[in-house]
């Protein structure tokens, strides 16, 4: 089974916990996760400069936390119910947290092929020096075999162990981060 459908059967596993304990809206298979904001401040990083605006980490966060339990078959739709914004302010929005996402799946993907690099050296480094070690096993230089085994072992261990570990979890970021960066964004004035 490919990792693709694991994660789709534990998240869907995952959202209907989650839809037990929480009420969500769910209209045309898409799932609406509505935040209020009073104006761009709230998304917006008070410490932004014009044209250089970063989005705010907390507004973020909180956004990551409402759809961590979402599956990947429900398209996500961002309801943000706003007392004043202006529609340049919307459209800024719109991309910071598009942009956010796609960066994310990008600094994701850098990680992923990081450890791509690590577990080809691992295993690469592990084979040469197990096959020292078995030309060596006949010799007297039983030193140089140890140490050719010590390191052996412990380069397939960390092999074993980034595939096992690190690999899936960071895989499955990538997935979300993808995921995230096609979240459609709806603007709907709050009446006062």
């Amino acid at each position: 089974m490919h990792l693709r459908e694991k994660i789709k059967r534990y998240q869907k596993k995952k959202f209907e916990k989650y839809k037990e304990i929480n009420e969500l809206k769910i209209a045309d298979d898409e799932v609406y996760i509505t935040l209020k904001i009073d104006n761009k401040d709230d998304v917006i990083s008070k410490h932004s400069v014009k044209y250089e605006e970063v989005l705010d980490e907390s507004f973020m966060e909180l956004i990551t936390k409402k759809t961590s339990y979402i599956p990947l078959d429900y398209p996500i739709v961002l309801e943000l119910q706003y007392k004043e914004l202006s529609s340049e302010n919307k459209i800024l929005i719109r991309k910071l947290i598009r942009n956010y996402y796609k960066l994310e799946k990008i600094d994701k993907e850098m990680q992923l092929k990081e450890i791509e690099r690590r577990t080809r050296f691992f295993l690469i480094s592990g084979i040469i020096f197990f096959m020292i070690f078995i030309w060596l096993y006949n010799s007297e230089l039983s030193g140089i075999m140890e140490i050719a085994s010590f390191i052996g072992s412990f380069s397939l261990w960390e092999f074993a162990e980034i595939l096992i570990f690190d690999q899936d979890s960071l895989k499955e970021e990538v997935i979300k981060s993808n995921y995230l960066s096609k979240i459609r964004i709806v603007f709907n004035q709050e009446n006062s």
